[in-house]
């Protein structure tokens, strides 16, 4: 079980690694046409080899059953993310033009796989399990999003958005998985995809602070507090104990358990912020909604993941 020393020495280089980014987007040195162009290349290069690297032949994927319930969770998770952001929005008296919908959207959702993925990389460098159910878990919550979430914001669903190039690559290396197709793929190619693969978390993560810092030139911190105390109490207390709670006591599988702990602590995702600016939603609500959580959830991070390890797994 890693200590809470290794937990933080794991989570600060992702959290610096985003300042790093959030100060150079400040700085000017990264215009748009950079940040989307690299944003294009992680989402259809980098991440799907990464996901063709850590999926095929995983053990802790061995069984169909194991994909079941990680697409499940990731699913339905974000359905009661929904569930609770909304009754919080109306209990805080947001309204449909205020932003009720658009806090929905971003406090339900949790940072699924850019903030998860090198924080699993290097708490569980000897275990490939956790890593490899992230990519699958996505597949959940990206449903989640582009059905039942688009939906709230715009009372349409956008499932064509949803064969993006991580989604696709998940599929394909569900299929070399379970056919063994895995095992006849020449090494020169798997070392290839390896290397590109490296390099989507810290771009990945190094862009993130980019994209925050872009928006911090923006006045998005105009009657700020309702809606950044009301994300956090959604974010990190509410849906961090629901997480948590069905981690212990639902029979799933013990790398499903893991990797679900480290969901629970992480602040919401970032993409809500453009569904928002895409759709017709509230950009300054949605900007407010990821950096209030993001801020917590560097201190919180750590001290949540060390006791939930302990807790799912019996160690209290």
């Amino acid at each position: 079980m890693p200590s809470f020393v290794t937990i933080l020495s794991a989570t600060a280089p992702v959290f610096l690694v985003m300042g790093l980014g959030c100060a150079m987007q400040r700085r000017g040195w990264l215009g748009e046409e950079l940040e989307i162009g690299t944003m294009r290349l992680v989402l259809n290069m980098f991440l799907p080899c990464l996901i063709l690297t850590v999926i095929p032949g995983n053990p802790a994927l061995e069984k169909i059953s194991s994909a079941v319930w990680t697409v499940g969770t990731g699913f339905f998770l974000v359905l009661i993310g929904f569930a609770v952001a909304l009754t919080v929005g109306w209990m805080v008296r947001l309204k449909k033009g205020d932003g009720l919908r658009t806090f929905t959207i971003c406090a339900g959702i949790q940072n699924y796989g850019y903030l998860p993925i090198p924080i699993i990389a290097e708490l569980f460098s000897d275990d490939s399990g956790p890593m490899g159910l992230v990519f699958v878990h996505g597949i959940g919550v990206e449903i989640a999003m582009w059905s039942v979430g688009l939906l709230i914001l715009t009372r349409k669903s956008g499932w064509r958005s949803i064969l993006n190039g991580p989604f696709v690559a998940v599929f394909a290396a569900l299929i070399i998985n379970y056919t063994g197709l895995y095992n006849y793929i020449p090494a020169v190619i798997t070392t290839a995809m390896k290397m590109l693969g490296q390099c989507a978390i810290p771009v990945s993560i190094f862009m993130i602070g980019a994209t925050m810092g872009g928006f911090l030139k923006r006045d998005v911190f105009s009657d700020a507090w309702r809606v950044s105390f009301s994300s956090v109490v959604v974010r990190m207390v509410l849906l961090s104990a629901i997480i948590l709670i069905l981690a212990k006591f639902l029979p799933m599988p013990a790398d499903l358990k893991t990797l679900l702990v480290i969901q629970a602590a992480m602040p919401s995702a970032v993409f809500p912020i453009m569904l928002a600016r895409m759709y017709g939603g509230s950009p300054s609500v949605a900007i407010q909604v990821v950096l209030a959580t993001a801020i917590v959830s560097v201190a919180t991070s750590p001290l949540l993941i060390s006791f939930g390890l302990r807790w799912v797994n019996g160690g209290y």
